[in-house]
């Protein structure tokens, strides 16, 4: 059976979501691409067209069309939409010209890509080489269109302070935030602004309720009632007053060639449907599994040295009486997850997401057919910055990490020559790994450029990382040196070992702890004198078998391990 088909995607969606400098328009922003194929598409433009002919859930493959319209897939940032062959001639064109103008009025901002051909379902390889044939069309189009979705910046226009656009919006009613000094008069914002910031408090009431179902009949279901999603950078839970605890940290996890899974596996639209429904329930559950966890770790008090969960007493966004919960997730969904949490809890908290997703079947899960969604293997950045740095930077490194994180995977697993056409799971499954990078100040644009500058030493690259998480279930590319297990035990090492310096004379006082940093980054002759100074003190490097190569001259084949660890004491919790 032939049918008219038209996929959409949406583009530059890190740029809409991260580009203003305000946790309310990410919020807001984030919630307006998860539901705009739903609120806008689906339920304006269709049924402006076809009215009560279209069917939302269409399950066919081989049979016919019931209705004139029929929505295939809607995930992952794209929507397939099939139309009866009957169907009036230009019925795709008009569609996508009004979609995209109502997403002028409503979504200004938002980049969306549009193909439309045929498809041929009768067979699974008629129907993938259609699939192949719109996913190309829309790469060209990509490479070739750039429709303009914002009033142009004359120079002439005020500029927005959240996003820098034209500030064609007068805030009258202080929906941006708090009203400008007396006398200042009426403040302008970019349209864009203001629609993701209205959208903010519905997302956060949704975001909510859907915890809430998730947490029926558990064990975190009354703890829940006492606790908020944080709604401001400066309310993360971060210590505001030390300077290391006001930081925080911008966490993005992908998972591991889900386009080469879906395209090997998927062999129809009822295959995709479900293998796109297991991934969001897995990750879905694999998130609120943490939040259930940390929720437990705050009613035993485990963070109260180093977390803040009481909101300010002034102007704060959470309700009075209820407690911070120290994370906030901003895409959550997919198998592309972006959380913010405060520094100190964000290595803990992305490795125990990861090592969940790698589980078979945790507890509370709705049934996951695919083993694909079962064992999901995925690779995280994790960008360490200060609260008042400009978020989109953080996000930027963030995606930037995870690249890199990937980069270690694929040299692990070459994709294209363990899987062929008759890959099994266990054939496409490869191991996780994340990055991270701290950032202080005014640096370098890219990752590539911070490890050159300030992490290259006289003997090497002074970054240790990626590293692997879930050796123990990872059934192939182990590398025992970088499991983030080791660097997890060095630096509870180092910290305790500084702590009871002065009663234990083995262990490493602050002061040898900053001089190696420093010594790490000279020759090996300075790096041997240093061992030697230890050795005639009676003093120990941390003790970690994977590392034992590392301990005579700090180096080995030019890498170091030791100065992540000591970057890594201040942003770890205790409880590690």
């Amino acid at each position: 059976m032939k049918v008219k088909a038209l996929l959409f995607d949406t583009r530059s969606i890190q740029r809409y979501i991260y580009s203003g400098n305000r946790l309310k328009t990410n919020i807001g922003a984030s919630f307006l691409v998860e539901h705009v194929f739903e609120d806008v598409l689906i339920d304006n433009v269709l049924k402006e067209f076809f009215g009560d002919d279209v069917d939302t859930a269409y399950q066919g493959s081989n049979g016919e069309m019931r209705n004139k319209c029929a929505v295939a897939y809607v995930g992952g940032g794209n929507a397939l939409i099939l139309f009866r062959e009957d169907t009036e001639t230009d019925i795709q064109k008009k569609i996508v010209t009004r979609f995209s103008s109502l997403l002028l009025a409503e979504r200004p901002g938002l980049h969306i890509g549009a193909a439309f051909g045929e498809l041929d379902l009768s067979s699974p390889d008629a129907f993938q080489q259609g699939i192949d044939g719109l996913y190309l069309k829309l790469k060209q189009t990509q490479a070739t269109v750039f429709p303009q979705v914002n009033v142009p910046y004359t120079g002439l226009t005020l500029s927005c302070e959240v996003n820098g656009e034209a500030a064609n919006f007068c805030d009258t009613r202080g929906l941006m935030g708090k009203k400008g000094k007396k006398g200042e008069g009426p403040r302008f914002f970019s349209q864009e602004a203001r629609v993701k910031t209205e959208a903010e408090e519905k997302a956060s009431k949704k975001l909510r309720e859907k915890f809430e179902g998730l947490f029926q009949n558990t064990d975190a279901e009354e703890p829940f009632k006492d606790y908020e999603f944080p709604r401001a950078i400066d309310e993360l839970g971060q210590k505001r007053n030390e300077t290391r605890g006001n930081y925080i940290a911008v966490v993005h996890i992908d998972g591991n060639n889900m386009g080469q899974k879906f395209r090997l596996l998927c062999k129809n639209l009822e295959d995709r449907r479900i293998l796109a429904t297991d991934i969001r329930n897995k990750t879905e559950g694999s998130f609120a599994l943490l939040v259930r966890r940390i929720l437990k770790r705050c009613e035993q008090g485990a963070y109260e040295d180093e977390l803040d969960l009481k909101p300010k007493e002034k102007g704060s966004s959470i309700t009075e009486g209820k407690k911070i919960l120290p994370i906030r997730p901003l895409i959550l969904g997919g198998d592309d997850v972006t959380f913010i949490c405060p520094a100190k809890v964000a290595l803990t908290y992305t490795k125990e997401f990861m090592e969940i997703l790698m589980e078979e079947q945790p507890e509370g899960f709705e049934k996951i057919e695919s083993s694909v969604a079962r064992h999901m293997d995925s690779c995280a950045g994790i960008a360490i910055l200060p609260s008042s740095y400009p978020f989109f930077r953080g996000y930027e490194l963030a995606e930037q990490l995870c690249g890199a994180a990937k980069t270690k995977m694929r040299r692990l697993l070459s994709f294209e020559e363990k899987a062929g056409k008759t890959a099994t799971a266990d054939d496409l499954r490869g191991t996780s790994w994340l990055d991270f990078a701290i950032l202080h100040g005014e640096q370098a644009p890219t990752l590539e450029q911070i490890r050159e500058r300030e992490y290259s030493g006289m003997r090497g690259m002074m970054h240790f990382g990626p590293y692997q998480v879930g050796n123990g279930q990872a059934k192939r590319g182990k590398e025992s040196a970088h499991n983030i297990e080791n660097l997890i035990d060095c630096v509870r090492q180092l910290r305790n070992g500084a702590k009871d310096a002065a009663q234990n004379a083995e262990a490493l006082p602050m002061s040898k702890i900053k001089e190696m940093r420093n010594v790490l980054q000279r020759s090996e002759d300075e790096a041997v004198r240093f061992i030697e100074q230890m050795r005639r003190l009676g003093q120990k490097l941390p003790s970690v078998a994977d590392w034992s190569v590392y301990e005579d001259s700090l180096w080995y084949k030019g890498e170091t391990p030791y100065v992540d660890a000591i970057e890594m004491m201040e942003f770890l919790p205790k409880e590690v």
